[in-house]
């Protein structure tokens, strides 16, 4: 008879071994911040065993408490959702995934996962946030950087440099929203899903770093001390790169790196980021306006709704931001799905009458870098 459970520590062989089946990988180099070996990570993984004890599926939930326009939000991402190939169809999947919904109230605000859309909706997950990409090519530099200095800029492994880890968490941490990262384990997330994060440094000194992707081709991850340096640290990467065209992410909070990006950039496109379950929408709506509103800019007003049985009045005012649980009378109501297509996507506009929206406060701006993701 299965059993649907938390794995034990003297499983942690059988869920890396399920992983790497499952999805033909080697988990333990391809996520070290999750999978090292001084790592128990047997409390993140909720699997289905069978009578003899082997585990037939399993999904996982790494916690990533946040910091976002100074609340925190206690976040997971969700992952590692595999089945063993002989037990396909039982419908294990659908059993952890509702477990894992079950118990999300008791620790999170929000769930996080990137994957297949029609496939996580069934699960009441809504793909959204935004993502700014921006293509840099060899032209760009060539023409629109000409005069930008890069003589003294080196590009090294960011981790062959001394005090790396707690310059990567010091601007981190300086962000409008960021995932907290542990100094101890910075190596090990900034070097996740085969990603390289390479530090920029002027006549030695260490400015800023990089993550870039296995292929070199996509800047996923953009840090300076001095903004004024993005368009060196970009013209350095290119010619390290010896790549024609490179790809750079940006979170659109990040307003002086899109300025930045979006004064030299050839082209630029917006997409989502993940996949979202909102648990608490008070609080989420409450963080990213927040953080919306100091950066980009929120128009005055004021929206009132039930979303998902969860009564929420925000007001932008001269003092800021406000949230309140609790509803106007009259107040639309909203599903879950109609609640998070609003806050999440552009889509909400379609939502139809009744709905009061105070413009441009939607879609919130949430974004996940790589690193963080699991």
């Amino acid at each position: 008879m299965l059993k649907y459970r938390m794995a034990r520590p003297d499983e942690r062989e059988d869920y890396i071994d399920l992983a790497n089946y499952a999805f033909k990988i080697d988990a333990e180099s391809i996520l070290p911040k999750m999978y090292s070996k001084d790592i128990d990570s047997s409390g993140m993984h909720m699997v289905a065993a069978d009578e003899r004890g082997r585990l037939r599926a399993q999904v996982a939930v790494y916690p990533e408490p946040m910091q976002v326009g100074g609340f925190p939000l206690r976040v997971g991402y969700l992952g590692i959702v595999s089945v063993h190939p002989r037990a396909r169809g039982e419908g294990h999947m659908k059993v952890l995934m509702n477990k894992w919904l079950e118990e999300a109230p008791a620790s999170y605000d929000m769930l996080v996962l990137y994957g297949q859309r029609q496939r996580y909706e069934y699960f009441d997950f809504t793909l959204g946030g935004v993502k700014i990409k921006y293509s840099v090519g060899e032209v760009n530099a060539r023409h629109a950087l000409q005069g930008v200095n890069v003589e003294g800029l080196s590009i090294k492994p960011l981790f062959e440099i001394e005090g790396a880890a707690a310059f990567a968490q010091q601007l981190n941490e300086a962000r409008h929203s960021f995932v907290q990262r542990d100094v101890g384990q910075m190596s090990d997330i900034l070097t996740g899903l085969e990603q390289q994060p390479l530090g920029v440094l002027d006549k030695e000194k260490l400015i800023g770093y990089l993550v870039v992707s296995k292929t070199g081709k996509e800047i996923t991850e953009l840090a300076m001390a001095n903004t004024a340096d993005i368009p060196r640290a970009v013209k350095a990467y290119l010619s390290h790169s010896g790549a024609d065209w490179i790809a750079v992410y940006a979170p659109e909070y990040e307003t002086e790196l899109n300025a930045s990006l979006s004064s030299f950039a050839e082209n630029y496109a917006i997409e989502t980021s993940d996949m979202y379950h909102i648990v608490d929408f008070a609080r989420v709506l409450e963080a990213y306006l927040t953080v919306k509103h100091r950066t980009i800019g929120l128009t005055l007003g004021e929206f009132s709704a039930v979303l998902d049985g969860q009564p929420v009045t925000a007001l932008v005012d001269e003092s800021g931001v406000t949230v309140e649980r609790s509803a106007k009378s009259g107040a639309v109501e909203l599903d879950r799905k109609q609640a998070q297509t609003l806050l999440l996507t552009p889509h909400g506009r379609y939502i139809g009458a009744g709905t009061h929206i105070p413009a441009g406060w939607f879609p919130l701006p949430i974004f996940w870098y790589i690193a963080d993701k699991f």
